[in-house]
C-alpha cells in the first residue's frame, strides 16, 4: 500500500546522479538518460508519446548509491517521511522537483524473454515486436514487476523496479541477513530515483482493453539485497521512491492521477 507522498524541491545538489538528453535526427532532445557519475548507466526511453516506453542497462550501471546518514534507518525500515530522513536522502539525488512516495512492495524478478517479461508481452500485445529486429525490446538487464493495475479509459498502470546491476553480483551473507529478517516479518527499506512514462500508440490492429500504457519505473539506488532478498523470500519491503517531476514524458497532473491509483490500489488490497 501507499503509506505517505510529499513534495520535495532539491537545489545545489552535489550528488552523483544526474540525468542527460541527446538529439537524433530533425529533434534537439530525443533519447533521455540516467547517469552515474557523468556516465549513462540507463537508457530510459524517447520523448515520443506514441513510441513504446523502454528502459536499457548501459556500462554506467554498475553500483549503489547509498546515504550513509540513515543507513540504520534505512535497515530498521522506514514508516514516515520524517524531515531528518527526507532531508539526509535528498543529498544523493540531483537537482528537481519530486513527489516523494512511501509503499511497501513485493517485487517479482523477471528476467527478458520470460513469460511475464514487459517488453515480451503487455508491450507486444499492443505495440507488436520492433519492425527493425522483428523481436521484443531487450532492456539488457533482469528487473522486478511490482503492481499492474488497469485504470479508467483504457488505461493500464504497470510498474518496475529496475536494479543498477545483476543479483549475482551481490554479497550471499548480506542475502542471507535480510531473507532472515523477512522471516521475522522484519520491513526494510530501500530507495530509488523514479520517473513516469505515459506511452500510446498512434494506432493499433488488435482489439485491446488497455491502450495506453502509464509505465512507472524505480531505478533502484541503494538497496539491492533488501530487494533480491525480498523476492527470494516472497516478502514485502519499502520504498522511498524520489519521482522526477520534469524527467518523464507526464505531466504533474498525471503523476497525481498514479499516486491517486496507487492509493486506491492499497485500499482494495
Amino acid at each position: 500500500m501507499l503509506f505517505e507522498t510529499s513534495e520535495l524541491e532539491v537545489s545545489g545538489s552535489s550528488s552523483i546522479i544526474g540525468f542527460t538528453t541527446e538529439g537524433g535526427g530533425n529533434w534537439k532532445v530525443w533519447d533521455r538518460y540516467l547517469t552515474i557519475d557523468g556516465k549513462k548507466a540507463f537508457h530510459i526511453g524517447n520523448v515520443c508519446e506514441t513510441c513504446s516506453f523502454f528502459f536499457e542497462r548501459l556500462e554506467g550501471a554498475n553500483k549503489s548509491v547509498n546515504s550513509e546518514v540513515v543507513v540504520d534507518a534505512l535497515n530498521k525500515g522506514v514508516r514516515n517521511l520524517a524531515p531528518s530522513i527526507v532531508q539526509a536522502l535528498a543529498l544523493i539525488v540531483p537537482d528537481g522537483k519530486y513527489k516523494l512516495l512511501l509503499q511497501d512492495v513485493r517485487p517479482r524478478l523477471v528476467k527478458p524473454g520470460e513469460e511475464s517479461d514487459y517488453f515480451a508481452d503487455e508491450q507486444v500485445a499492443l505495440w507488436g515486436v520492433n519492425g527493425f529486429w522483428g523481436m521484443p525490446h531487450f532492456p539488457k538487464t533482469e528487473y522486478y514487476r511490482l503492481r499492474t493495475k488497469s485504470m479508467k479509459e483504457g488505461r493500464g498502470l504497470f510498474e518496475f523496479l529496475v536494479p543498477m546491476f545483476p543479483h549475482n553480483w551481490l554479497d550471499q551473507r548480506r542475502l542471507a541477513e535480510y531473507e532472515a529478517a523477512y522471516n521475522n516479518n522484519e520491513m526494510p527499506s530501500a530507495v530509488s530515483i523514479s520517473i513516469l512514462d505515459i506511452k500510446s500508440p498512434a494506432d493499433w490492429d488488435r482489439e485491446q482493453d488497455i491502450t495506453s500504457h502509464w509505465c512507472l519505473a524505480h531505478y533502484l539506488i541503494d538497496g539491492h539485497h533488501k530487494a533480491y532478498a525480498a523476492a527470494k523470500s516472497g516478502k514485502p519491503f519499502t520504498l522511498i521512491s524520489f519521482l522526477a517531476v520534469s524527467q518523464g514524458i507526464s505531466s504533474e497532473e498525471e503523476i497525481t492521477e498514479v499516486v491517486r491509483a496507487l492509493n486506491d490500489l492499497g485500499r482494495a488490497q
